[in-house]
């Protein structure tokens, strides 16, 4: 078993629960579902959640009071039953065995002694303190019920829940009483009311252990089933025979049966006549009759002379449900069962009572109401996702029948190669906790309005062992409902009536054509954007635009529509020159007033100036009066005084400063903190986000940035400022509706904006044209590298303009270099990389690290709190160490420059000889303290960007090498390595090793190669250092992928569960060498709409029972063909927008998915323009990596499969996402194993491992709206 199977689950356990409770107790009870508390487990107990219960004849006379036991009420006892079976979701102190998650199954018998006789050898059931469960105790009319450990029966995987409960009691006793009658293989053993649920069981069970079974009962149905379905050698139909127990000895041999085993308490007075003359014949009694109606009348010389007798058989042992849980797992119980939804409890009790059900009756916890047209020939799938061979269950509650109406043509099928049966189905591995609520039952869903003829199995074979898989088991998990603002006008969505609803894709007067690419309303939050179509809307618009643009006003309208895009990218890059100097400049001026404040020297009041502009004019070397430090403007004259003053100002002014910051994101746009790329990746990957790039996250951001930046934590802007650009875009497309409604056009626009971002952030235009490229975009063509440029340009422009140095530097830390490098440092150059690589790697671990246990702690909950602790740590470790006193950019300027352009040595790295020893040993303590803080850092609710502290720690490290090289060059001169150095001119550079040291970190934690090297280039001017950084790059990226395959953004994109694929992505082993039918959620799983059939009103009523995001559109529910695929959205407002004016339909109006040439347009509702009828297909057994290969190249949100047009299943973005991030997982753990195979098991796929329920979050088109919880915006929090 895998290894998350063995870890013990935690489940969501609500206060009530449904129960079925019995009201009016006696001849007139009837069962009604009630809500009632869940009880609590003891110290010995476990608690199950009951996914279905049987209803039995013991519970009707336990409900009637008809025998001679005291009343259910005077134990206490409200509901009935003990056929259960489900999951443990809980379990007491002391129980040792037993486990959440595990299957386990609610007996007859809720516990005994333990330790009497009877119970020590396996008659417990006979102990006279037996607690008969429905009777003295609640029993499994209730979902959540309470079983010892001792006494709790555990369900085998391969059997499920709707045949193991019925297990509990029926089909147990019956094999216990079999088992008793002593009967050998070959003898014949009649069963009188073989129609019913025991009574069919115990025919299954005696042919399977040999014997030669005789069904009694009436009804062409129920002889059906006994002799095609449980194996009968005949049926005897006693309205159609003089003399039952004539035609039975007839039958046995003209003898009489070995043993008649009676289960309908009418044929107790003539059961002794079945066995005739048979010598040591049985009558094995099973059916309770009520006190004083059935009797037996015994011949005693009888008895005696044939050596026959009479038995009973009360319930089985714990050891005897066990064995006939065996025969079900091996497939010789057949599930004959009739289902009833939760609102059917009572209507199920109530027809067992007239003995109108053939086979069992079985109550669905989990079904409310009768889902329409459910399939009841096809494969049967439990709560847990196991699979049966077959089901007669119905809809309406009628005897079911089995369906043979097809089998010839199935047998010709079997012989086509063309329809082989898809391999087994298996799932992957999901990273969420399940939840009590996780199961789903799988069923096939063909929603139609009018019954169903059958389903594609009765046309095609069906998929064997076609389990239910994981997608499906999340898809049915239920969530809270999230107050995520929808985007539709008019929707009926609770929490939404009547709210108006904004970004309606279809809010032109232009009639869609429906062999266009059809209507579409906005999307909803958190789903992903349909690219194909938003194409294909965009090329119809400039058709028509271009159509009707005649002369010269048509000309100027072309020109205005193409001009659109344009004045966007100039605004938005005016705009982001313009936030990163004002971020300069505030920044700046608040990280200086930790250490003092510029007085009022002159008397003209330049208190808002920061130290640098304070003592602009003055001499490094002078002393500045107009700048006071906090020391001296509390008159402190001791140095050691001093310095504590100004210590305890700088703690405090860095943890005022960061917890503004962390207030503002917390109480205005939570989307404002980190850097933002993880979810601008996912947003240009396909992914909506909704608030994350408004305009209050913009302002938020940017004061947010200031605030952190001037804090000193260790954290930079640069990443940060990408989201800040791509916000300011957003704000201006918002002008431009053409724009503003096509998201794929927007995503174009995003990718150029934020080239813009890296502009500022390094002042580096083309460097940031080539970030995005690398980087952020997921779909780049031509057009939008010049558009990046474009506004890379005009924000560099616009920062140049602004000037906030005052220096002509569009970025502090610009340096330019004049000497160049020699062979020999290649070496050096080539160890950066690998110190930059294992860097990369190992932060990458590390801050994840962090970021899961920032998830799971139990203390210190409070984001803000974590953020003020965190500054305080940092601020106590910054002040004393002067590398670390200084802000990121400062440092990273001092650190690359050289010391030739340095008028004053303040952190004492130009020292030569011996005298570098402390400093080398100081830089690399810093930069050890540097990774150990911004590990904790990047992550908090904050605005943070890692860019800048990877700069800083990587020259940290690259100064300390390049001034040991120094110091080695000087010791030893004269070596031959460094004949190439010219004497009395320095040969080492420092400076250089800083920045190529920056490089190779950027590119272990980024991953990123070409755009690190030009944004180098453009930072230093020096096109001959372009050689080191390219080879210290090289190696870094090595190295930082063999430790960590993901880059710090992919690997924050995986850790919050986005949904995205990497179109870039070339990792064949990521993938699972697969068919797409080994993953896909199958037909059985879906709910699929048949083309007509339908009304206004059933399909509102569809929507209301089934909250799934999209729906697959199929001829009809026996032949299965695909039509097409509508999403919820569309078809909720379609549906909504007929109701209302101008057509006024009304709620019965039929709607319809097909070509209906007879039905009057005005009078009905087409709903083919809102439905997708051109879906990408693929053949159910076409490669899984084809498959994923699709949905990475074309962006889609889901793909169909089909069998020569038949619908077999369906696979969503996220379903994929899941698959490639389970292998990717595995790849991991073996290579930390040391494996070197890529097998099939604990990572991406699952082998025999059904019945695993995993918790999903969002998935993609299908999930469930509930399931949008975890994200939370400025106006929900």
């Amino acid at each position: 078993m895998a290894e998350s199977e063995e870890k013990a689950q935690t489940f969501d356990i609500p206060k009530t629960c449904k129960a079925g409770v019995v009201v009016n107790e006696g001849p007139d009870f009837h069962v009604e579902v009630q809500d009632v508390p869940v009880p609590e487990p003891g110290p010995t107990d476990v608690l199950i959640k009951l996914n279905a219960t049987g209803i039995c004849h013991s519970d009707l006379h336990f409900m009637l009071n008809d025998w001679a036991i005291p009343k259910m009420s005077v134990f206490g006892t409200k509901c009935a039953g003990h056929e259960g079976a489900g999951v443990i979701v809980k379990v007491g102190d002391q129980v040792k065995t037993l486990k959440p998650g595990m299957r386990a199954g609610f007996k007859p018998i809720q516990d005994t002694c333990g330790v009497c006789a009877l119970c020590r050898d396996g008659d417990e059931c006979y102990c006279t303190k037996a607690v008969l469960t429905g009777l003295m105790c609640d029993g499994s009319y209730k979902q959540y019920v309470v079983s010892p450990e001792r006494y709790t029966t555990l369900i085998p995987d391969g059997v499920n829940d709707y045949i193991a409960g019925p297990i509990m009691c029926s089909a147990s006793t019956i094999y216990t009483s079999i088992k008793e009658s002593g009967l050998k293989p070959g003898d014949w053993a009649v069963f009188p009311g073989a129609g019913g649920g025991v009574g069919m069981q115990g025919v299954q069970l005696a042919k399977a252990m040999g014997l030669r079974a005789v069904a009694v009962d009436t009804g062409d149905d129920k002889q059906k089933l006994c002799i095609d379905t449980a194996g009968a050698e005949h049926f005897i139909d006693f309205k159609k025979v003089e003399s039952v127990a004539d035609e039975v000895v007839r039958i046995c041999d003209g003898v009489g049966a070995h043993g008649v085993f009676v289960t309908a308490v009418q044929t107790y007075p003539s059961s002794i006549s079945y066995l005739g003359g048979r010598v040591g014949g049985k009558v094995m009694c099973i059916g309770l009759p009520p006190v004083g109606s059935y009797h037996m009348d015994v011949d005693p010389n009888q008895m005696c002379f044939k050596k026959q007798s009479v038995q009973g058989t009360l319930v089985s042992s714990m050891a005897d449900v066990d064995k006939t849980l065996e025969f079900a797992k091996r497939g010789l119980l057949k599930p004959i069962y009739t289902v009833y939804p939760l609102s059917k409890f009572d209507e199920a009790v109530q027809k067992l009572r007239r003995g109108e059900i053939a086979g069992r009756a079985v109550v669905d916890f989990n079904q409310e109401v009768y889902v329409e047209g459910m399939s009841r020939s096809s494969p049967s799938r439990s709560p847990l996702g196991h699979t049966e061979a077959s089901s007669s269950r119905t809809s309406n509650g009628k005897q079911p029948a089995v369906d043979d109406d097809h089998s010839d043509e199935e047998a010709l099928l079997a012989d086509d190669p063309l329809e082989r049966d898809l391999p087994e189905q298996i799932s992957f591995k999901r990273k969420q906790k399940p939840t009590a609520s996780s199961s789903s039952f799988g069923l096939p869903r063909f929603f139609s309005s009018s019954s169903p003829v059958g389903t594609p199995s009765a046309r095609h074979s069906p998929l064997p062992g076609s389990s239910n898989s994981r997608i499906q088991q999340l898809r049915n998990t239920p969530r809270a409902n999230s107050d995520t603002e929808l985007i539709l006008n008019y929707l009926d969505t609770p929490g939404n009536a009547g709210e108006h609803l904004q970004d309606t894709k279809d809010a032109t007067g232009l009639d869609w054509y429906v062999e266009g690419p059809g209507r579409r309303v906005g999307y909803d939050d958190l789903t992903a954007i349909d690219w194909i179509f938003e194409y294909a809307k965009e090329r119809q618009r400039l058709r028509y635009l271009y159509s009707g643009a005649t002369g010269v006003l048509g000309h100027l309208k072309q020109l205005a529509d193409a001009s659109q895009v344009w004045i966007i990218l100039v605004a938005a890059g005016i705009l982001s020159g313009g936030i990163a100097a004002f971020i300069d400049i505030a920044s700046d001026w608040l990280a200086d007033q930790k250490t003092g404040y510029c007085s009022n020297v002159d008397g003209d009041g330049r208190f808002y100036l920061s130290k640098g502009f304070c003592c602009w004019g003055i001499a490094e070397m002078q002393e500045c009066h107009d700048w006071n430090s906090w020391g001296e403007a509390m008159g402190i004259g001791s140095v050691g005084g001093k310095w504590i003053v100004e210590y305890i100002f700088f703690i405090l002014f860095s943890v005022l400063f960061a917890a503004c910051a962390s207030l503002l994101i917390r109480e205005f746009s939570p989307y404002a903190m980190h850097s933002g790329i993880p979810e601008i990746k996912t947003v240009l990957g396909g992914f909506v986000i909704r608030h994350f790039l408004g305009g209050w996250t913009l302002v938020t951001k940017t004061l947010g940035l200031c605030l952190a930046v001037a804090s000193g934590l260790w954290l930079g802007k640069e990443g940060p400022l990408v989201h800040v650009a791509c916000c300011s875009a957003n704000l201006f497309m918002k002008l431009f509706s053409n724009v503003n409604n096509n998201e794929a056009r927007k995503r174009e626009v995003l990718s150029a904006a934020a080239a813009a971002g890296i502009s500022v952030a390094f002042g580096a235009p083309v460097g940031g044209v080539l970030f995005s490229l690398e980087q952020l975009s997921y779909y780049f063509p031509d057009k939008t590298m010049w558009s990046s440029f474009v506004c890379a340009m005009v924000a560099a422009v616009t920062l140049q303009a602004c000037n906030p140095f005052h220096t002509g530097k569009l970025v502090l830390y610009q340096v330019t270099y004049h000497s160049v490098w020699h062979d020999f440092e290649l070496v050096p150059f080539a160890f950066l990389g690998v110190l930059g690589g294992l860097f990369g790697g190992l932060f990458i671990k590390l801050n994840m690290s962090v970021a899961e246990w920032r998830k799971h702690r139990q203390y210190l909950k409070g984001p803000v709190t974590e953020v003020v602790i965190v500054s305080f740590v940092t601020a106590l470790i910054n002040f004393p160490i002067k590398f670390m006193r200084a802000q990121a950019s400062e440092l990273v300027h001092i650190l690359f420059a050289e010391c030739a352009d340095l008028t004053e040595d303040t952190l004492g790295l130009c020292k030569s000889g011996k005298a570098n020893t402390g400093v080398v040993a100081l830089l690399l303590i810093s930069a050890g303290l540097g990774i150990l803080l911004a590990s904790f850092t990047f992550g908090l609710q904050i605005p943070a960007g890692i860019i800048l502290p990877s700069m800083a720690i990587g020259g940290l490290f690259g100064r300390a090498v390049g001034l040991s090289v120094s110091v080695f060059q000087q010791a030893w001169p004269s070596l031959f390595i460094f004949g190439s150095c010219a004497p009395d001119v320095p040969c080492v550079t420092p400076g250089t090793y800083a920045i190529v040291g920056a490089a190779s970190a950027l590119a272990g934690t980024t991953r990123m190669t070409v755009s690190i090297v030009v944004i180098m280039f453009e930072l230093t001017g020096a096109l001959t250092y372009v050689l080191p950084i390219m080879i210290a790059v090289m190696i870094s990226k090595w190295i930082g992928d063999a430790i960590s395959p993901r880059g710090i953004y992919e690997s924050w994109i995986h850790f919050k569960g986005y949904p995205f694929l990497d179109n870039r992505d070339d990792n064949g082993s990521s993938i699972p060498d697969v068919s797409a039918a080994h993953v896909m959620t199958r037909i059985e799983d879906l709910t699929a709409i048949t083309a007509t059939g339908h009304t206004i009103d059933s399909l509102r009523k569809m929507l209301t029972k089934h909250r799934f995001r999209g729906f697959p559109v199929i001829d009809n529910s026996r032949d299965a063909l695909l039509l097409g695929y509508i999403s919820r959205t569309e078809l909720q407002y379609a549906l909504q927008a007929a109701l209302t004016p101008p057509r006024n339909l009304s709620d019965e109006t039929d709607a319809y998915f097909s070509h209906q040439p007879l039905s009057d347009p005005t009078m009905s509702l087409d709903l083919r323009p809102w439905m997708d009828q051109t879906p990408i297909t693929l053949n159910a057994k076409a490669s899984f990596q084809l498959t994923v290969s699709m949905f990475q190249k074309l962006g889609l949100r889901y793909v169909l499969f089909t069998d020569r047009g038949t619908l077999r299943g369906l696979l969503t973005k996220k379903d994929v996402w899941y698959v490639m991030n389970g292998m990717e997982e595995q790849v991991e753990e073996e290579r930390a194993e040391g494996g070197a195979g890529l097998g099939v098991g604990r990572g991406g796929l699952r082998e025999e491992r059904d019945g695993v329920d995993e918790e999903s979050e969002e998935r993609g088109l299908l999930e469930r709206e509930e399931e949008q919880d975890r994200f939370i915006s400025a106006r929900e929090r």
